[in-house]
């Protein structure tokens, strides 16, 4: 494993928070489209508080998904009342961006 990756960097103290900063649908057409999600992961430590060793990252997202997927089981119709489904994505990670500060 890659001593980057999310369980190095992360082990048992410290958890990630994602925000949503915006969604651009690109195409929506017969219950399937294609979307761009920009979302910032902040590492927080075990008291849920930013960690100043580690910056936020800012990543695009390109989603392509459809409302094509009826519940399997009884009940399972509140959890995704709509049939959405995510059937391809794609993750980038900005450069360049600060993140506010």
């Amino acid at each position: 494993m890659s001593s980057k990756g999310y369980l190095e960097v992360l082990g048992t103290n410290r958890q990630i928070r994602t925000d949503i900063n915006n969604i651009n649908f690109l195409e929506r057409k017969d219950r399937e489209g294609t979307a761009q999600v920009r979302i910032t992961k902040t590492v927080l430590d075990r008291n849920g508080v930013p960690d100043p060793q580690l910056h936020p990252v800012t990543w695009v997202a390109t989603v392509t998904y459809d409302y094509k997927n009826p519940a399997k089981k009884a009940g399972d119709q509140w959890l995704n009342s709509r049939g959405f489904g995510v059937k391809a994505y794609t993750m980038t990670q900005e450069v360049g961006v600060s993140n506010g500060k």
